[in-house]
């Protein structure tokens, strides 16, 4: 049996409430940091932003993640800023230790 290409390893599901936030589930790397940085984007395009003062990025339930995560968070840091929306990011374990590696 031969392979016909690669196949995607890193999954991950990202669920949008339009009310709080959004919340990641799987692995974050690079694979998957298009898919949140859009789901960002598209949680202030889709949502009326007006009465929210705060975007909770829930991160809780990553199970593995890179460096990307970093990112990730800039990239929603940078867009919250934009709107004038603070971010709270609720890390995982995994999250924790590569926010905080020292390299």
């Amino acid at each position: 049996m031969t392979s016909t290409g690669p196949e995607k390893t890193a999954p991950v599901t990202i669920f949008v409430d339009g009310t709080s936030g959004i919340s990641v589930t799987g692995t974050l790397d690079a694979t998957t940091l298009a898919e949140l940085n859009r789901s960002v984007a598209d949680f202030f395009e889709a949502t009326d932003t007006s009465e929210l003062d705060v975007l909770t990025l829930d991160l809780s339930t990553v199970s593995a993640c890179d460096h990307t995560v970093s990112a990730a968070v800039r990239h929603a840091q940078s867009v919250c800023a934009e709107r004038a929306v603070a971010l709270r990011v609720v890390p995982s374990e995994a999250v924790r230790q590569v926010m905080t590696a020292r390299h």
